[in-house]
């Protein structure tokens, strides 16, 4: 892992993936952390919110900007990222606690979330890549760790070999119900899923609305579609 000063903070990278886009103050960082941030700001019916996976912290600027103030909980196995998170946020970033232990352990030791993003991913020969833990057993577990009308939100990596169609379905299918967000400028796919989803159309509206509220260009390059009804 590569860190990279930029002129609004740093960017911590791993091979050409971007893992982190961390800033110095509250803000768009016009990247996919944004989306993430949107899928927060827009989705979480309470205030509790569960992060696996926090490298340096990527969406908590355009969260704080969004004017979602409440603290977060999140695990990581790599503390350096949360040093640069730490070095360049601590004034402003209110409260983010960060354990550093493996994910599944973790949330299996967790009460209930209202959301929970999912955004692990491990290094492989073929590109950064999400870790086999996302399909089993994350995705019966996040259903289960969330409250009555929770949320899950999961950043998915194309895993060579498997079709988008398989990966989508393993991950959305505990939850009954799920809709995909796709991104202009990335190969991710977000998988926003669980008995509080509102519908796509809505989920729509509300996360470029969080977008735009905080100016990010991102507003303009992102589609939602349908997967699952419930």
């Amino acid at each position: 892992m590569r860190i990279v000063k930029t002129r609004r903070g740093v960017r911590l990278v791993e091979g050409d993936v971007i893992l982190s886009e961390v800033l110095a103050r509250p803000g768009p960082t016009h990247t996919l952390f944004d989306v993430l941030a949107a899928c927060v700001a827009a989705l979480a019916p309470g205030p509790r919110v569960g992060m696996l996976g926090f490298a340096a912290g990527g969406m908590v600027a355009p969260l704080r900007a969004m004017g979602f103030a409440t603290p977060l909980e999140a695990v990581d196995l790599d503390p350096e990222g949360v040093k640069v998170f730490r070095d360049l946020s601590q004034d402003w970033a209110g409260r983010v606690r960060v354990a550093r232990m493996d994910a599944v352990e973790w949330l299996r030791g967790q009460a209930p979330f209202d959301l929970i993003v999912e955004d692990l991913s491990v290094p492989s020969p073929a590109g950064t890549i999400k870790p086999y833990v996302s399909f089993d057993p994350l995705p019966d577990l996040v259903r289960d760790r969330l409250r009555p009308g929770g949320v899950a939100v999961t950043n998915l990596l194309p895993l060579p070999g498997t079709p988008w169609p398989s990966l989508l379905a393993r991950v959305a299918h505990p939850h009954g119900r799920a809709t995909v967000l796709e991104l202009d400028e990335y190969e991710n796919r977000f998988v926003l899923a669980g008995a509080g989803m509102p519908d796509t159309k809505e989920a729509s509206r509300k996360i470029r609305s969080a977008l735009a509220a905080i100016g990010s260009d991102q507003a303009r390059k992102i589609r939602l579609r349908t997967l699952f009804r419930g």
